[in-house]
C-alpha cells in the first residue's frame, strides 16, 4: 500500500499528500533499479538510467568541446600548414625521428614522388629508437614513391652532391641534439651552434631559380626554445631572412606523432604530438635578394 511506502516520513510546507505520494512512487522505482544493478552478475550488463549513461558516454568520448570560432580558427591554422607544401615541389626532410611527418606530408600530397625524408641515425639504432619507423618508411616508398635515407647529417647536407640547389623546401622539425645537457646556458649555446651550421649549410641546397624555395623550422615556443634566436642564426649563417611565422597546427597531418631526439620511452614520452600541447610555431626562411639583383 502507498501509505505504508511513507512511513516515517515528514511532508514539508506546502507538499500535498498527492505531490508526496508520487515522490514515493519515484523513490521506490529508484531503489527497484538499484537492487537490479547489485543483482548483475560479473560479465553482465547492468542497467543504468538512460540519460546517465548517454551523458557520461559522450563526456568521454568527446572531451572538451571546442566553440565554433575556435573550430574555425583551428580549421584555418591547419589548411595554412598544409598550403606550405606542394606535389609540385622536390621538398628534403632532415632529422626525421619515426618518420610520421614524412608519411603524413605524403599521404596529404597524394605522392611521395618530390618528397627526400632523411634522419641522422643508422638503420640499427633507428630501429631501436623508433619501433614504428619502419612502418612509415614503408609507406612512404612503397605506396607513395618517396625516398627515405639514413645517415644524413643535417649540418652537412651541401657535402651530398645530388642535394645541391635541388630543393624547394627544406624542413627541420623541432631540432635537438639530444645531449641531456642540464646547464641551459650551455644548451643554448650548443643549439644556436647546431641552427647555424644547419642553415649555412641548407642555404646551399635550395633552387636559386624558383622565387618560392624556402627553409622551414618548427619549434616548440617559450623557453628554452627562445634563447636558441632561431631567427638570429638563420640571418647571420646565410643570405636568409624571416619570410614568416605560423604556428605549427599537428591536426593537419594524419597519422604525424612527434617523437624526441633521444627516441620513445615510456616514462618520459608522450603518445601522438601531446608534448606540443603548449604551442609550437614553423618559421619561414627566404633566400635573401642577391646583390647583383638590386644592382
Amino acid at each position: 500500500m502507498a501509505h505504508k511506502k511513507m512511513k516515517g516520513r515528514l511532508l514539508g510546507k506546502g507538499c500535498s499528500v498527492k505531490k508526496s505520494l508520487k515522490q514515493a512512487r519515484r523513490e521506490c522505482q529508484v531503489k527497484e533499479k538499484g537492487k537490479k544493478l547489485k543483482k548483475a552478475q560479473p560479465g553482465e550488463e547492468a542497467e543504468t538510467p538512460k540519460a546517465e549513461s548517454k551523458g557520461t558516454a559522450a563526456a568521454a568520448s568527446e572531451g572538451p568541446k571546442l566553440t565554433k570560432k575556435e573550430q574555425k580558427a583551428k580549421a584555418m591554422m591547419e589548411k595554412q600548414h598544409r598550403a606550405l607544401y606542394s606535389d609540385k615541389e622536390r621538398i628534403l626532410l632532415v632529422g626525421e625521428g619515426n618518420f610520421s611527418f614524412a608519411r603524413a606530408l605524403c599521404r596529404h600530397l597524394g605522392s611521395g614522388a618530390g618528397v627526400y625524408a632523411t634522419c641522422f641515425d643508422d638503420e640499427a639504432t633507428l630501429a631501436k629508437k623508433y619501433t614504428d619507423a619502419e612502418e612509415c618508411r614503408k609507406e612512404v616508398e612503397d605506396k607513395y614513391g618517396g625516398t627515405t635515407l639514413m645517415g644524413v647529417d643535417a649540418t652537412r647536407l651541401h657535402s651530398v652532391k645530388e642535394f645541391k640547389g635541388a630543393f624547394h623546401k627544406i624542413i627541420w622539425n623541432f631540432p635537438h641534439i639530444g645531449s641531456g645537457e642540464t646547464d641551459l646556458d650551455k644548451s643554448a649555446e650548443e643549439h644556436r651552434l647546431l641552427l647555424a651550421k644547419f642553415f649555412k649549410s641548407a642555404a646551399k641546397c635550395l633552387n636559386k631559380e624558383s622565387r618560392g624555395s624556402a627553409i622551414h623550422v618548427a619549434l616548440k615556443t617559450g623557453e628554452p626554445y627562445k634563447s636558441w634566436k632561431v631567427v638570429q642564426m638563420a640571418r647571420g649563417a646565410a643570405p636568409l631572412d624571416l619570410g614568416n611565422a605560423l604556428p605549427f597546427a599537428t591536426g593537419a597531418w594524419e597519422g604525424y606523432a612527434h617523437r624526441r631526439t633521444i627516441g620513445f620511452k615510456t616514462a618520459l614520452s608522450k603518445d601522438d604530438s601531446q608534448e606540443l600541447a603548449k604551442g609550437a610555431n614553423i618559421y619561414v626562411f627566404v633566400r635573401r635578394p642577391e646583390e647583383a639583383d638590386d644592382a
